[in-house]
């Protein structure tokens, strides 16, 4: 069941979303120390800094991890049949 690239993709969105979250959290107690502070200048769209900025940050990081944790779930899959 864990063989799927679905489980890997979603694991991995989840992880990167309660990851946002809680980098936000951090940049709220202490504004110029956090990690959205530092990625908010390269990103295309705004990340923090106002609540729609939140959740485009927080649907920006998500989908981010949907799409890695696919390529890593089918590159797993494809290396596991192709080394046995």
């Amino acid at each position: 069941m864990t063989d799927f690239w679905e489980v890997h993709a979603f694991s991995l969105a989840t992880t990167l979303g309660v990851a946002y979250i809680l980098c936000a959290i951090f940049d709220t107690l202490f504004p110029p120390f956090g990690l959205l502070a530092v990625l908010a200048p390269a990103s295309p769209w705004p990340i923090s800094g106002s609540p729609i900025a939140f959740l485009a940050g927080f649907a920006l990081f998500t989908a981010a991890g949907f799409v890695l944790g696919a390529l890593y779930g089918i590159a797993q899959r494809f290396w596991s049949k192709r080394l046995r």
